[in-house]
């Protein structure tokens, strides 16, 4: 019974972790928000209470954080990370249409709109070319070779398949969590058995298709 509990406590633990990480990091960027926009504190306690009716971040849950965040976003406030761990200068990627397979098309629109759920912390393609090495490596190594996928763009079909569906995987799992921390009922699929498709859940996480 003691070993039961302990497991159980673990996977609660490891489930809470990232929304405690996605709460500190929407602190983060309202503060930042605040500095950006130049509000004086009245101003910003009193936008904070319109938003919420709380006019302390740390007395918010994760829906109102949120919410408290759109309202800075509807001020003017666009968010940013920066990373100072390094100058390099980041490439963007390149507009939808551009690519040689649409299923490369559909990564970059993941891994911006990621970046936008902030899911990751870069959304750049430097990052995602990253990303795609890593994952192309992994798949590799199992053939004897030694050697990812530099970049995004020359992927094969089968590569930006596989790694289109883990993207989709991973941004839909931490949605999944959001959803259900923020008190809703997730939408599941027809026979009621797991949760919905990928668009599904997106279109949840972002207010659309509420029952």
């Amino acid at each position: 019974m003691l070993e039961t509990n302990q497991k159980a406590h673990v996977q609660t633990n490891a489930q809470a972790h990232p929304v405690a990480q996605h709460k500190k990091r929407l602190i983060t960027l309202i503060n930042v928000a605040k500095g950006s926009l130049q509000l004086d504190e009245a101003i910003y306690r009193a936008m904070l209470k319109n938003a919420t009716g709380k006019d302390s971040l740390r007395a918010m849950n994760l829906p109102e954080l949120e919410q408290a965040l759109e309202v800075f976003k509807q001020k003017g406030f666009k968010p940013t990370v920066t990373n100072n761990k390094t100058a390099v200068k980041r490439r963007l990627s390149p507009a939808a249409g551009k690519s040689k397979l649409a299923s490369i098309d559909k990564i970059r629109a993941i891994w911006i709109t990621m970046g936008h759920h902030l899911v990751i912390q870069d959304n750049s393609e430097s990052a995602l070319d990253a990303y795609v090495r890593r994952m192309t490596l992994r798949s590799r190594i199992t053939n004897n070779q030694t050697q990812g996928v530099d970049a995004t763009a020359w992927m094969t079909e089968p590569q930006a398949y596989k790694v289109l569906e883990s993207l989709k995987n991973w941004h839909k799992r931490v949605l999944i969590e959001r959803i259900i921390a923020r008190g809703e009922r997730l939408k599941m699929n027809e026979a009621g058995t797991r949760p919905a498709n990928y668009e599904v859940i997106v279109a949840q996480y972002e207010g659309h298709g509420h029952e």
